[in-house]
């Protein structure tokens, strides 16, 4: 019996169609159930149930909104967060959002914040990286303000958006006496620094929140079973 030449073929161009309708139902269903854009980041992050905010900050007294154009494309992220005060004094954690077709979408996760601390961060190129996004020196020893009174960091992070989520890679502890890692600390934090921009602050209390007509959350610990 003489084979048909053309049956692989066939066979492949089934194959193909087959998984190009597979393909597309994937897609259709993805578009369906896909979450709509956020309108408004401050009123997403007051509506959200995040554990440790609810343990660490107690009775809202103010946010803070912070604009900054991460990936230097002209777009600015949004993050909204508040303090921690029970983490201690100058404790922020926030939540971010990236520009989308209609409003925003969340960078960050649906239930837990992110430690960021904007005062003095580097926002521009991170060569250890090999992207744009900030990058922020912490110290065990001092506040973040006076890190440059401090000979050891004790960590170097860098944020950066990868795959449409804020990503987060730290360096660990950073020697300044060590000549290499000091040249690194200078790069981003030093006098001639070349940032792509500074962020954008904007603080509101409780009462301009009320007066914008958000609905403030009672961020309190829930009571023990059987307490009082």
């Amino acid at each position: 019996m003489q084979s048909n030449p053309l049956r692989p073929f066939r066979i492949l161009t089934c194959h193909q169609g087959i998984l190009a309708f597979l393909c597309a139902l994937s897609l259709s269903k993805a578009i369906a159930f896909a979450e709509p854009p956020i309108k408004d980041p401050i009123a997403d992050y007051l509506a959200m149930n995040v554990p440790d905010r609810i343990a660490n900050v107690g009775r809202l007294l103010v946010i803070k909104k912070v604009e900054v154009d991460m990936g230097d494309n002209g777009q600015n992220e949004v993050f909204v967060g508040t303090w921690y005060r029970n983490s201690g004094p100058d404790t922020w954690l926030w939540s971010g959002y990236a520009p989308a077709s209609g409003g925003y979408t969340r960078i960050t996760p649906p239930d837990s914040d992110v430690l960021i601390d904007f005062d003095g961060i580097y926002v521009g190129y991170l060569p250890d990286i090999g992207k744009h996004g900030m990058a922020q020196a912490y110290s065990l020893e001092l506040n973040n303000k006076d890190r440059d009174q401090s000979n050891m960091i004790s960590d170097l992070e860098f944020y950066y958006i990868e795959d449409g989520r804020l990503a987060q890679k730290g360096t660990g502890a950073l020697d300044r006496d060590d000549p290499a890692q000091e040249a690194g600390f200078e790069y981003y934090f030093g006098p001639e620094r070349k940032t792509s921009g500074t962020p954008k602050v904007e603080s509101l209390t409780v009462l301009e929140l009320a007066q914008r007509g958000y609905h403030i959350p009672l961020w309190r610990p829930s009571a023990p079973a059987g307490a009082h």
